[in-house]
């Protein structure tokens, strides 16, 4: 994956000309444990909170190098309390004291890692060091990562970095954990910038290792989904920000990649209604539509999600939505064993507009019986209550009708989205934010992953193939206290897929509003600014008493990122992407310092155009 350049280790800081930083004490009441340690700072030097530190102190027979991090910095004076502070000066404090107060700077150090491992605490009066590139990657374990991927900068103080800051693909891909998660509020938190960064640095370390490693079979290919949440603004990520510059460009040259440049990534949207070939405007030409006929979504075993939490608590009407489910599919298994749907071909009704039809005729009454001879509706109606069959046809023909046009009336000018067809490496970008109604956002959300399910459960499953689904508000798909069938959907991906390759990069302003089981099984877990509330339920447990106050604090490009091999979060700077994150900043054309050096604009895809003669678009 990302490569790892040397950086020289410091042997020994007595002999490098580092000027220490201070010495671990251990007083009664700020005792050294194997968590962490306290150390005094002299008046002429600087230790800061988020730097990082290390120790050189004996524990027992062996000498042992401590990798610490700064959690809090104190400044204490020799006053016992406030009033002798105040008598010192008289209680006027334009009076000056010609004695020195000699107080204390002093340090909390939570430890990171030591070498060789072991649990026990540095000595007091060991000195303790300023740490840099090298021993940040021993501290969070860079040279132990089998796939390591470069996602920022690690903070080592106020302005300073420590070299690039490092995640395990191994704990994000499946092999010893799976997914990202990541919570903050909206705007300061900068989650979907951050998770396209994300997204952008595992496509390049993927392409690296083909390139690298042609001759392997079951090398790691990624199909991203992007799903858009708000407005548009996920629909320029293969422009350039117009807010980007030459600090950002030099950022991005730390973590490794000189030239860094937009996504190449291709969009779809709702269907237009009344259109076979439009999707609704987007502020682009080159989108597509995506919609579903009813063929569509029975052939895709879709009928289950057309209908919202609510309906499916009520025992009747799920027991109706799988009869009539049974009266329009035919199901079997192909030789290999893949289960497969399709449309009757006796079904009643082939559209959504007969199957409209159907039920209008079978509901409408005369004398207490069906109007029409019609043996399937009536056996229905023998077993179900007019008042659900009514229910049923009332839900679903407002599902149908409210559909943005994602629903095909008739049969003819649909276009579902197949993710399974997608070329790897390339980004999909989803808009699902014009869908009027939240349980239309839902369903788009499940057919996209039950078809990355499909795809890698069955016999047909590719080796080394990942699905990556960037997911912003998942409390809307994964409420929490929500048992339907999308929500049991997004918590199995999350508690069981990730081994085969489905991998959820979701993100959420508040992870106490969804499933516990799809926040906690993300192995990847990531802070921006939270606020206060938020940081002290359960779900946040991992995160130390000492950090939740400087969370609260996060600027939009600093990060709190705890990965399984961590033995406390990492503080992590991110840059400014290179690519547009709304409408208001895309611009074709590089930064002005760019365009100087020969960088070309950004490549725009041609537009889609209708099958059949059609006047101009705009």
């Amino acid at each position: 994956m990302d490569e790892i350049p040397e950086v020289k280790k410091n042997e020994d800081g007595a002999g490098t000309g580092l000027t220490p930083v201070g010495r671990v004490g251990a007083p009664r009441g700020a005792e050294a444990t194997t968590e962490g340690f306290y150390c005094w700072v002299p008046e002429d030097r600087l230790i800061e909170k988020t730097q990082l530190v290390y120790v050189d102190s004996p524990a027992g027979p062996t000498n042992v190098r401590f990798y610490g991090l700064v959690s809090e910095v104190f400044r204490r004076s020799r006053r016992a309390d406030m009033l002798e502070e105040a008598d010192r000066f008289d209680g006027r404090p334009e009076e000056e004291v010609p004695i020195e107060s000699r107080g204390v700077t002093y340090a909390q150090v939570r430890l990171l890692a030591s070498q060789p491992n072991v649990f026990s605490p540095p000595r007091e009066e060991s000195v303790v060091y300023p740490a840099f590139e090298a021993e940040a990657r021993i501290a969070y374990g860079v040279e132990e990562m089998d796939q390591p991927v470069v996602i920022g900068l690690v903070r080592n103080g106020g302005d300073a970095v420590a070299g690039p800051a490092y995640i395990d693909l191994d704990y994000l891909l499946g092999a010893m954990g799976g997914h990202m998660n990541v919570t903050g509020i909206a705007g300061v938190g900068t989650k979907s910038s951050f998770l396209t960064i994300v997204l952008q640095q595992v496509l390049r370390a993927c392409r690296r290792h083909a390139e690298e490693h042609p001759e392997d079979p079951e090398k790691t290919q990624v199909r991203p989904v992007i799903l858009n949440v708000k407005g548009f603004d996920l629909f320029w990520l293969d422009r350039w920000s117009s807010a980007f510059t030459e600090e950002d460009r030099e950022t991005w040259r730390q973590m490794g990649w000189d030239d860094p440049a937009p996504l190449e990534a291709s969009f779809h949207a709702p269907q237009r209604p009344g259109s076979d070939h439009l999707a609704v405007p987007a502020g682009r030409d080159d989108v597509m539509p995506y919609s579903w006929s009813l063929e569509d979504v029975v052939r895709a075993n879709l009928f289950n999600y057309l209908f919202s939490d609510s309906d499916r608590e009520d025992d009747n009407f799920a027991l109706l939505v799988a009869d009539i489910e049974r009266i329009l599919a035919r199901e079997w298994r192909q030789e290999d064993g893949t289960p497969m749907r399709e449309l009757r071909r006796e079904a009643p009704a082939k559209t959504f507009q007969v199957l409209f039809d159907w039920f209008e005729g079978g509901l409408r009454q005369d004398g207490g019986e069906p109007a029409q001879s019609d043996a399937v509706f009536a056996r229905l109606a023998s077993v179900h209550h007019p008042g659900t069959l009514r229910r049923f046809y009332r839900r679903l023909r407002r599902i149908v009708y409210e559909s943005a046009g994602i629903f095909r009336l008739e049969g003819a000018g649909s276009h579902p989205l197949d993710i399974t067809q997608l070329e790897p490496g390339k980004p999909v970008v989803v808009d699902i934010d014009s869908l009027p109604d939240r349980h239309l956002q839902r369903f788009v959300v499940a057919t996209l992953l039950k078809q990355a399910v499909d795809q890698q459960t069955g016999p047909g499953a590719l080796p080394g193939m990942h699905y990556l689904f960037l997911l912003d508000e998942l409390n809307r798909f994964a409420p929490r206290g929500h048992s339907d069938p999308i929500t049991q959907l997004v918590e199995t991906v999350a508690a069981e897929l990730r081994s085969r390759g489905v991998i959820l990069l979701g993100a959420q302003q508040q992870a106490s509003h969804v499933s516990p089981r799809v926040v906690e099984n993300a192995s990847v877990r990531v802070l921006g600014r939270t606020g206060g509330h938020e940081l002290r339920q359960d779900v946040f447990s991992f995160l130390p008493e000492s950090l939740r106050d400087y969370v609260e604090q996060l600027g939009s490009a600093d990060k709190v990122i705890h990965q399984p091999s961590f033995r406390e979060p990492m503080h992590v700077r991110v840059p400014r992407p290179p690519w547009a994150m709304r409408k208001q900043e895309a611009t074709r054309e590089p930064p002005a310092f760019l365009a100087e050096e020969g960088v070309q604009p950004a490549a725009i895809g041609g537009r889609r155009l209708p099958e059949r003669p059609y006047e101009e678009l705009p």
